[in-house]
Protein backbone atom coordinates (compact mmCIF):
# COMPACT_ATOMS: atom_id res chain seq x y z
CA UNK A 1 0.00 0.00 0.00
CA UNK A 2 1.25 3.59 -1.26
CA UNK A 3 1.96 6.25 1.14
CA UNK A 4 -1.33 8.40 1.78
CA UNK A 5 -1.94 11.94 2.52
CA UNK A 6 -5.24 13.37 3.60
CA UNK A 7 -6.64 17.10 4.47
CA UNK A 8 -7.95 17.55 7.85
CA UNK A 9 -10.12 20.36 9.44
CA UNK A 10 -10.30 21.37 13.17
CA UNK A 11 -12.11 19.55 15.38
CA UNK A 12 -15.46 21.60 17.28
CA UNK A 13 -14.14 23.66 20.54
CA UNK A 14 -16.92 23.58 22.75
CA UNK A 15 -17.36 25.07 26.00
CA UNK A 16 -17.78 23.56 29.83
CA UNK A 17 -21.53 22.21 29.64
CA UNK A 18 -23.18 21.94 33.68
CA UNK A 19 -25.85 19.92 33.17
CA UNK A 20 -27.55 20.20 36.28
CA UNK A 21 -28.02 24.22 36.11
CA UNK A 22 -31.67 23.99 35.14
CA UNK A 23 -32.66 20.89 35.23
CA UNK A 24 -32.89 20.75 39.03
CA UNK A 25 -31.70 16.87 39.83
CA UNK A 26 -33.61 16.28 42.97
CA UNK A 27 -32.33 12.38 44.03
CA UNK A 28 -29.37 10.72 43.70
CA UNK A 29 -29.61 8.86 40.55
CA UNK A 30 -30.52 11.83 38.70
CA UNK A 31 -27.43 13.93 40.24
CA UNK A 32 -25.26 11.14 39.27
CA UNK A 33 -26.74 11.15 35.52
CA UNK A 34 -25.65 14.54 35.49
CA UNK A 35 -21.76 13.78 37.17
CA UNK A 36 -21.83 11.37 34.56
CA UNK A 37 -22.70 13.36 31.51
CA UNK A 38 -20.08 15.77 32.53
CA UNK A 39 -16.95 13.30 32.97
CA UNK A 40 -17.90 11.15 30.28
CA UNK A 41 -17.96 14.54 28.23
CA UNK A 42 -14.69 15.69 29.51
CA UNK A 43 -12.96 12.29 28.69
CA UNK A 44 -14.47 11.91 25.27
CA UNK A 45 -12.93 15.63 24.61
CA UNK A 46 -9.93 14.57 25.79
CA UNK A 47 -9.86 11.62 24.00
CA UNK A 48 -10.70 13.07 20.68
CA UNK A 49 -7.38 15.59 20.28
CA UNK A 50 -5.62 12.16 20.21
CA UNK A 51 -5.65 10.69 16.70
CA UNK A 52 -3.31 7.71 18.04
CA UNK A 53 -5.80 6.11 20.45
CA UNK A 54 -7.20 2.47 19.76
CA UNK A 55 -10.20 3.44 17.67
CA UNK A 56 -12.47 0.85 20.27
CA UNK A 57 -11.54 2.98 23.33
CA UNK A 58 -12.68 6.16 21.89
CA UNK A 59 -15.82 4.65 20.06
CA UNK A 60 -16.78 2.98 23.47
CA UNK A 61 -16.49 6.57 25.22
CA UNK A 62 -18.48 8.05 22.38
CA UNK A 63 -21.17 5.76 22.28
CA UNK A 64 -21.45 6.19 26.72
CA UNK A 65 -22.11 9.79 26.45
CA UNK A 66 -24.70 9.30 23.49
CA UNK A 67 -26.54 6.68 25.42
CA UNK A 68 -26.84 8.80 28.34
CA UNK A 69 -27.43 12.34 26.68
CA UNK A 70 -30.45 10.68 24.64
CA UNK A 71 -32.04 11.12 28.11
CA UNK A 72 -32.25 14.91 27.23
CA UNK A 73 -33.71 14.71 23.60
CA UNK A 74 -35.88 11.43 24.00
CA UNK A 75 -38.16 11.09 27.02
CA UNK A 76 -37.31 7.89 28.60
CA UNK A 77 -40.43 7.00 30.31
CA UNK A 78 -42.12 7.60 26.87
CA UNK A 79 -44.60 10.09 28.18
CA UNK A 80 -43.80 12.43 24.95
CA UNK A 81 -41.97 12.05 21.71
CA UNK A 82 -39.14 14.84 23.13
CA UNK A 83 -37.50 15.01 26.81
CA UNK A 84 -38.72 17.55 29.26
CA UNK A 85 -34.96 18.00 29.69
CA UNK A 86 -34.20 18.83 25.79
CA UNK A 87 -34.26 22.56 25.86
CA UNK A 88 -32.56 23.40 29.38
CA UNK A 89 -29.11 23.21 28.31
CA UNK A 90 -27.44 25.64 26.37
CA UNK A 91 -24.24 24.38 24.19
CA UNK A 92 -21.72 26.23 22.76
CA UNK A 93 -19.66 25.22 19.97
CA UNK A 94 -16.91 26.47 17.30
CA UNK A 95 -16.79 25.02 13.47
CA UNK A 96 -14.04 23.09 11.78
CA UNK A 97 -13.99 25.99 8.99
CA UNK A 98 -13.60 28.99 11.12
CA UNK A 99 -12.75 27.93 14.81
CA UNK A 100 -13.30 29.84 17.59
CA UNK A 101 -13.62 33.01 15.30
CA UNK A 102 -17.28 32.14 15.75
CA UNK A 103 -19.16 30.39 18.23
CA UNK A 104 -22.55 29.31 18.27
CA UNK A 105 -24.69 28.82 20.97
CA UNK A 106 -28.18 26.54 20.77
CA UNK A 107 -29.76 25.43 23.89
CA UNK A 108 -31.14 22.13 22.57
CA UNK A 109 -29.92 19.02 23.07
CA UNK A 110 -29.79 17.60 20.08
CA UNK A 111 -27.27 20.41 18.93
CA UNK A 112 -25.17 18.55 20.95
CA UNK A 113 -25.88 15.02 19.18
CA UNK A 114 -25.30 16.48 15.85
CA UNK A 115 -22.02 18.56 17.40
CA UNK A 116 -20.49 15.65 19.20
CA UNK A 117 -20.88 13.32 16.15
CA UNK A 118 -19.37 15.33 13.15
CA UNK A 119 -16.79 15.54 16.13
CA UNK A 120 -16.16 11.62 16.24
CA UNK A 121 -16.23 11.23 12.49
CA UNK A 122 -13.63 14.13 12.66
CA UNK A 123 -11.99 12.23 14.76
CA UNK A 124 -12.41 8.96 12.39
CA UNK A 125 -10.98 11.17 9.65
CA UNK A 126 -7.74 12.01 11.95
CA UNK A 127 -6.86 9.09 13.33
CA UNK A 128 -6.86 7.35 9.70
CA UNK A 129 -4.43 10.03 8.25
CA UNK A 130 -2.48 9.46 11.94
CA UNK A 131 -2.10 5.43 10.90
CA UNK A 132 -0.96 6.09 7.11
CA UNK A 133 1.33 8.62 8.25
CA UNK A 134 3.31 6.63 10.47
CA UNK A 135 4.80 4.37 8.54
CA UNK A 136 6.10 4.39 4.74
CA UNK A 137 4.33 1.43 3.92
CA UNK A 138 1.46 0.44 6.20
CA UNK A 139 0.90 -3.25 7.04
CA UNK A 140 -2.39 -5.14 6.27
CA UNK A 141 -3.60 -4.69 10.11
CA UNK A 142 -2.86 -0.66 9.83
CA UNK A 143 -4.64 -0.51 6.34
CA UNK A 144 -7.83 -2.20 7.78
CA UNK A 145 -8.01 0.15 10.58
CA UNK A 146 -7.46 3.25 7.99
CA UNK A 147 -10.16 1.90 5.60
CA UNK A 148 -12.61 0.82 8.55
CA UNK A 149 -11.85 4.56 10.39
CA UNK A 150 -13.27 6.61 7.34
CA UNK A 151 -16.19 3.95 6.31
CA UNK A 152 -17.12 4.42 9.73
CA UNK A 153 -16.24 8.42 9.36
CA UNK A 154 -18.41 8.69 5.98
CA UNK A 155 -21.53 6.85 7.75
CA UNK A 156 -21.37 9.28 11.11
CA UNK A 157 -21.50 12.37 8.84
CA UNK A 158 -24.50 10.76 6.30
CA UNK A 159 -26.24 9.49 9.80
CA UNK A 160 -26.11 13.56 10.51
CA UNK A 161 -27.13 14.67 7.42
CA UNK A 162 -30.05 12.45 6.61
CA UNK A 163 -31.42 11.96 10.19
CA UNK A 164 -30.19 13.59 13.03
CA UNK A 165 -29.98 17.34 11.22
CA UNK A 166 -33.74 16.82 10.18
CA UNK A 167 -34.79 17.09 14.02
CA UNK A 168 -32.63 20.36 14.54
CA UNK A 169 -35.06 23.11 14.15
CA UNK A 170 -35.50 27.33 14.21
CA UNK A 171 -31.92 27.47 14.98
CA UNK A 172 -29.97 29.98 13.72
CA UNK A 173 -26.17 29.09 12.17
CA UNK A 174 -23.39 30.98 11.07
CA UNK A 175 -22.98 30.36 6.92
CA UNK A 176 -20.09 28.20 6.70
CA UNK A 177 -21.61 25.70 10.31
CA UNK A 178 -20.23 22.24 10.35
CA UNK A 179 -23.83 21.79 10.83
CA UNK A 180 -24.47 23.39 7.16
CA UNK A 181 -25.96 20.30 4.79
CA UNK A 182 -23.55 21.05 1.97
CA UNK A 183 -20.39 21.13 4.49
CA UNK A 184 -21.85 17.95 6.04
CA UNK A 185 -22.15 16.56 2.36
CA UNK A 186 -18.29 17.28 1.60
CA UNK A 187 -17.24 15.57 4.63
CA UNK A 188 -19.29 12.46 4.12
CA UNK A 189 -17.96 12.55 0.28
CA UNK A 190 -14.38 13.29 1.70
CA UNK A 191 -14.35 9.92 3.42
CA UNK A 192 -16.48 8.51 1.41
CA UNK A 193 -13.41 8.66 -1.61
CA UNK A 194 -11.02 8.22 1.05
CA UNK A 195 -11.82 4.58 2.31
CA UNK A 196 -11.95 3.99 -1.19
CA UNK A 197 -8.17 5.32 -1.96
CA UNK A 198 -7.34 2.58 0.32
CA UNK A 199 -9.09 -0.23 -1.63
CA UNK A 200 -7.39 0.98 -5.00
CA UNK A 201 -3.96 1.17 -3.00
CA UNK A 202 -4.53 -2.68 -1.97
CA UNK A 203 -5.42 -3.78 -5.59
CA UNK A 204 -2.59 -2.46 -7.34
CA UNK A 205 -0.82 -3.88 -5.34
CA UNK A 206 -2.27 -7.74 -5.30
CA UNK A 207 -1.78 -6.44 -9.42
CA UNK A 208 -5.06 -6.61 -10.04
CA UNK A 209 -6.64 -6.63 -13.44
CA UNK A 210 -5.82 -3.48 -14.79
CA UNK A 211 -9.37 -2.50 -16.16
CA UNK A 212 -10.81 -2.65 -12.39
CA UNK A 213 -8.27 -0.48 -11.04
CA UNK A 214 -9.41 2.00 -13.20
CA UNK A 215 -12.98 1.99 -12.80
CA UNK A 216 -12.21 2.09 -8.56
CA UNK A 217 -10.03 4.94 -9.28
CA UNK A 218 -12.34 7.06 -11.27
CA UNK A 219 -15.26 6.13 -8.74
CA UNK A 220 -12.60 7.70 -6.17
CA UNK A 221 -12.29 11.11 -8.62
CA UNK A 222 -16.00 11.23 -8.93
CA UNK A 223 -16.28 11.15 -5.25
CA UNK A 224 -13.93 13.66 -4.73
CA UNK A 225 -15.67 15.82 -7.68
CA UNK A 226 -19.18 16.15 -6.10
CA UNK A 227 -17.89 16.74 -2.81
CA UNK A 228 -16.15 19.60 -3.84
CA UNK A 229 -19.08 20.62 -5.57
CA UNK A 230 -20.67 20.71 -2.32
CA UNK A 231 -18.17 23.90 -1.27
CA UNK A 232 -18.48 26.17 -4.35
CA UNK A 233 -20.63 28.80 -2.64
CA UNK A 234 -18.44 29.12 0.61
CA UNK A 235 -15.92 32.19 1.30
CA UNK A 236 -12.75 31.34 -0.72
CA UNK A 237 -10.90 32.71 2.15
CA UNK A 238 -13.01 30.07 4.78
CA UNK A 239 -13.59 27.19 2.16
CA UNK A 240 -11.15 27.54 -0.49
CA UNK A 241 -7.49 25.20 0.60
CA UNK A 242 -10.40 22.63 1.62
CA UNK A 243 -12.40 22.77 -1.88
CA UNK A 244 -8.78 22.83 -3.74
CA UNK A 245 -8.53 19.45 -1.72
CA UNK A 246 -10.57 17.67 -3.57
CA UNK A 247 -10.30 19.04 -6.57
CA UNK A 248 -6.81 17.78 -6.52
CA UNK A 249 -7.52 14.29 -5.33
CA UNK A 250 -10.20 14.45 -8.20
CA UNK A 251 -7.48 14.87 -10.50
CA UNK A 252 -5.07 13.05 -9.24
CA UNK A 253 -7.34 9.98 -9.10
CA UNK A 254 -8.30 10.81 -13.12
CA UNK A 255 -4.79 10.61 -13.90
CA UNK A 256 -4.73 7.15 -12.57
CA UNK A 257 -7.67 5.60 -13.74
CA UNK A 258 -6.50 6.63 -17.59
CA UNK A 259 -2.99 5.38 -16.92
CA UNK A 260 -4.75 1.65 -15.82
CA UNK A 261 -7.09 2.15 -18.92
CA UNK A 262 -4.32 2.36 -20.70
CA UNK A 263 -2.73 -1.08 -19.59
CA UNK A 264 -5.90 -2.29 -19.58
CA UNK A 265 -6.31 -1.55 -23.60
CA UNK A 266 -2.94 -2.80 -24.39
CA UNK A 267 -4.10 -6.37 -22.93
CA UNK A 268 -7.09 -5.76 -25.55
CA UNK A 269 -4.24 -5.26 -27.99
CA UNK A 270 -5.74 -1.88 -28.75
CA UNK A 271 -2.15 -0.04 -28.94
CA UNK A 272 -3.65 3.34 -30.70
CA UNK A 273 -6.58 3.64 -27.86
CA UNK A 274 -3.74 2.62 -24.54
CA UNK A 275 -1.58 5.67 -26.38
CA UNK A 276 -4.46 7.80 -26.36
CA UNK A 277 -5.50 7.33 -22.46
CA UNK A 278 -1.20 7.60 -21.36
CA UNK A 279 -1.17 10.99 -23.07
CA UNK A 280 -4.66 12.14 -21.50
CA UNK A 281 -3.26 10.58 -17.61
CA UNK A 282 -0.28 13.10 -18.18
CA UNK A 283 -2.34 15.78 -19.14
CA UNK A 284 -4.42 15.62 -16.03
CA UNK A 285 -1.51 14.93 -13.87
CA UNK A 286 0.00 18.18 -15.22
CA UNK A 287 -3.70 19.83 -13.87
CA UNK A 288 -3.34 17.88 -10.43
CA UNK A 289 0.31 19.54 -10.50
CA UNK A 290 -1.03 23.53 -11.09
CA UNK A 291 -4.02 22.56 -8.04
CA UNK A 292 -0.86 21.00 -5.74
CA UNK A 293 0.90 24.11 -6.27
CA UNK A 294 -2.15 27.01 -5.75
CA UNK A 295 -2.94 24.06 -2.52
CA UNK A 296 0.51 24.79 -1.37
CA UNK A 297 -0.27 28.59 -1.59
CA UNK A 298 -3.96 29.07 0.47
CA UNK A 299 -3.45 28.98 4.19
CA UNK A 300 -6.43 27.77 6.47
CA UNK A 301 -6.93 26.60 9.48
CA UNK A 302 -6.26 22.97 10.49
CA UNK A 303 -3.64 20.08 9.93
CA UNK A 304 -3.06 20.44 5.65
CA UNK A 305 1.18 20.67 4.84
CA UNK A 306 1.96 19.04 2.42
CA UNK A 307 5.79 17.91 3.17
CA UNK A 308 8.47 19.14 -0.14
CA UNK A 309 7.80 16.03 -2.64
CA UNK A 310 5.35 13.81 -0.80
CA UNK A 311 5.55 10.09 -1.85
CA UNK A 312 2.03 10.14 -2.66
CA UNK A 313 2.34 12.73 -5.50
CA UNK A 314 5.96 11.78 -6.49
CA UNK A 315 4.36 7.70 -6.98
CA UNK A 316 1.67 8.92 -9.36
CA UNK A 317 4.65 10.57 -11.69
CA UNK A 318 6.52 7.68 -11.36
CA UNK A 319 3.55 5.11 -12.50
CA UNK A 320 2.52 7.16 -15.34
CA UNK A 321 5.67 7.66 -16.50
CA UNK A 322 6.29 3.84 -16.50
CA UNK A 323 3.21 3.34 -18.02
CA UNK A 324 4.02 5.69 -20.69
CA UNK A 325 7.22 3.60 -21.76
CA UNK A 326 5.34 0.21 -21.24
CA UNK A 327 2.77 1.52 -23.66
CA UNK A 328 4.84 3.57 -26.22
CA UNK A 329 7.48 0.30 -26.51
CA UNK A 330 4.72 -2.61 -26.88
CA UNK A 331 3.35 -0.53 -29.24
CA UNK A 332 6.41 0.08 -30.95
CA UNK A 333 6.91 -3.85 -31.15
CA UNK A 334 3.75 -5.43 -31.21
CA UNK A 335 0.39 -3.31 -31.91
CA UNK A 336 1.71 -0.71 -34.50
CA UNK A 337 -1.08 1.80 -34.00
CA UNK A 338 -1.57 5.27 -34.42
CA UNK A 339 -2.86 7.22 -31.60
CA UNK A 340 -6.44 7.20 -31.63
CA UNK A 341 -8.20 10.64 -32.14
CA UNK A 342 -10.49 10.56 -28.69
CA UNK A 343 -9.80 8.62 -25.51
CA UNK A 344 -12.57 5.77 -24.85
CA UNK A 345 -14.52 6.43 -22.16
CA UNK A 346 -13.67 5.31 -18.54
CA UNK A 347 -15.92 2.18 -17.06
CA UNK A 348 -17.94 3.20 -13.79
CA UNK A 349 -16.84 2.09 -10.43
CA UNK A 350 -18.86 -1.38 -9.58
CA UNK A 351 -16.78 -3.65 -8.35
CA UNK A 352 -14.81 -2.71 -5.16
CA UNK A 353 -17.09 0.15 -4.27
CA UNK A 354 -18.99 0.26 -0.58
CA UNK A 355 -20.93 2.71 0.62
CA UNK A 356 -20.44 3.95 3.93
CA UNK A 357 -21.02 2.05 6.98
CA UNK A 358 -24.36 2.36 8.48
CA UNK A 359 -24.05 4.31 11.90
CA UNK A 360 -26.42 2.76 14.46
CA UNK A 361 -27.30 5.27 17.41
CA UNK A 362 -26.87 3.21 20.91
CA UNK A 363 -29.50 2.50 23.15
CA UNK A 364 -30.43 4.56 26.01
CA UNK A 365 -28.76 4.40 29.14
CA UNK A 366 -29.82 2.08 31.86
CA UNK A 367 -28.96 5.00 34.32
CA UNK A 368 -31.70 6.99 32.29
CA UNK A 369 -34.72 4.96 34.31
CA UNK A 370 -38.36 6.39 34.82
CA UNK A 371 -37.88 6.52 38.15
CA UNK A 372 -34.60 8.93 37.60
CA UNK A 373 -36.18 11.66 34.71
CA UNK A 374 -38.59 12.13 36.67
CA UNK A 375 -36.93 13.56 39.55
CA UNK A 376 -35.40 16.35 37.35
CA UNK A 377 -37.78 19.17 38.81
CA UNK A 378 -37.28 21.33 35.90
CA UNK A 379 -40.42 23.45 37.05
CA UNK A 380 -38.33 25.41 39.00
CA UNK A 381 -37.18 27.44 36.89
CA UNK A 382 -40.34 27.66 34.34
CA UNK A 383 -40.22 31.38 33.32
CA UNK A 384 -37.25 31.77 34.37
CA UNK A 385 -34.71 33.85 32.16
CA UNK A 386 -31.75 31.61 31.80
CA UNK A 387 -28.57 32.93 32.78
CA UNK A 388 -25.73 32.14 31.79
CA UNK A 389 -22.46 31.12 32.54
CA UNK A 390 -19.38 32.95 31.90
CA UNK A 391 -17.42 30.51 31.52
CA UNK A 392 -19.76 28.44 28.85
CA UNK A 393 -19.01 30.94 26.81
CA UNK A 394 -15.17 30.82 27.09
CA UNK A 395 -14.01 28.15 24.35
CA UNK A 396 -10.87 27.59 23.40
CA UNK A 397 -9.60 25.56 20.47
CA UNK A 398 -8.98 21.91 21.31
CA UNK A 399 -5.79 21.12 21.72
CA UNK A 400 -5.28 18.39 19.17
CA UNK A 401 -1.89 16.34 19.14
CA UNK A 402 -0.35 16.81 15.65
CA UNK A 403 -0.83 14.21 12.62
CA UNK A 404 2.64 13.29 11.32
CA UNK A 405 2.47 14.62 7.65
CA UNK A 406 3.84 11.30 6.03
CA UNK A 407 7.41 11.19 4.66
CA UNK A 408 9.28 13.46 2.64
CA UNK A 409 12.33 13.20 0.19
CA UNK A 410 14.51 15.51 1.65
CA UNK A 411 16.76 15.28 -1.06
CA UNK A 412 14.38 17.10 -2.71
CA UNK A 413 13.39 20.51 -3.32
CA UNK A 414 10.09 22.50 -4.54
CA UNK A 415 6.51 21.69 -2.69
CA UNK A 416 3.74 19.48 -3.60
CA UNK A 417 4.94 18.21 -6.48
CA UNK A 418 3.37 16.28 -8.54
CA UNK A 419 5.93 15.95 -11.73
Amino acid sequence: MSTHWFHRNLLKATGVVPFDHRTSPSSTDAMQICNQLRRLRQDLLSALCDPSLDSTLVRDLFDQYISLILGFIISPDGSSDDSKLRYTTKFYYSDSLTGTEIITDVQDAQYELCCMMINMALWYQKHAAFIAAKSTLPNDKDALDIHKSLRMSAGIFKHVLDVELRKLTNVKLPPCSDLNEKILGAYSYQSLAEFHEVTVARAMNLKQDNALISSIANQISQYFDIGGQQLTTFDDKIAGKWRMYFQLKAKFYLAEARAYQALSLLDKNDGGAALKAVEEAFKVQQQANAFCEEYAKKSALGTQAIPKRHPFFLQLDSMIRRIKSTTEFENTLIHHKKIADECPPLEPGTHGILPPEEYVIPKLNSLFSADAYRAFDIGKNAGKPLKEDKKAREVKEMKEIPIPQGHADPNQGGSCIIA
